[in-house]
């Protein structure tokens, strides 16, 4: 019996052990992009009803089939895109090799970024 409670226990602690924590707090998840608005020409892009999506775990970016980096830093969020998805700018994305976005709001359910080029609100999914 003893031989059998310290393999669980083993076995839970290697398995426990493999895990990386996502420490992203809020900012952890599946994000639906809901409206864009583009700060040089002060035109909104309600895009409530089209399927743009940023999904962020660990310190991963993934958008439309394409990847990333970030780091959330106070109210800073850093991403480099490793690949750049073709319609970038329909993201909120202008400069995806190296975005500076601003944290305006983070909850659980809602995040306004902004950038020097635009204003991106999303909505947890």
């Amino acid at each position: 019996m003893k031989k059998f409670f310290f393999s669980v226990v083993t076995l839970l602690l290697l398995l426990s052990a493999c895990q990386k924590a996502d420490d992203n707090g809020d900012l952890g998840g599946f994000w639906k992009l809901l409206k864009i608005e583009d700060l040089a020409t002060n035109e909104t892009t309600d895009t409530k009803d089209v399927d743009r999506f940023w999904a962020i775990q660990l310190d991963l970016l993934s958008i439309n089939g394409c990847y990333g980096r970030f780091q959330h830093a106070g109210d800073s969020l850093f991403v480099q895109m490793i690949n750049v998805p073709e319609e970038a700018k329909d993201f909120g994305l202008y400069n995806p090799k190296d975005e500076r976005f601003g944290v305006n709001h983070l909850d659980r359910n809602r995040m306004v970024l902004q950038s020097e080029f635009a204003i991106l609100t999303f909505r947890k999914f």
